[in-house]
């Protein structure tokens, strides 16, 4: 977790760019799914449990993703 932070962060400073949607979505992916994927190891969350919360981080993405898209494209110049 420690190390894809630090890389997203050092990404954007090299870059020169400021912390965007992407970026953002990186990073709660990289705090999160480590976190559900320990609790299932250390069974505290059971199966069903598990695959709930994988499916609900990839809805989010995809379904974040492809809105943030759609806005983007609206305000570009033709």
């Amino acid at each position: 977790m420690p190390l894809a932070i630090i890389a997203v962060f050092f990404n954007r400073w090299h870059s020169k760019k400021s912390l965007g949607v992407r970026a953002i979505q990186m990073l709660s992916v990289a705090m999160f799914m480590p976190a559900v994927i320990v609790l299932a190891m250390e069974k505290i969350i059971d199966g069903a449990a598990v695959a709930a919360l994988i499916g609900g981080v990839v809805g989010y993405l995809f379904a974040n993703i492809s809105e943030y898209d759609r806005t983007t494209h609206r305000d570009s110049p033709d």
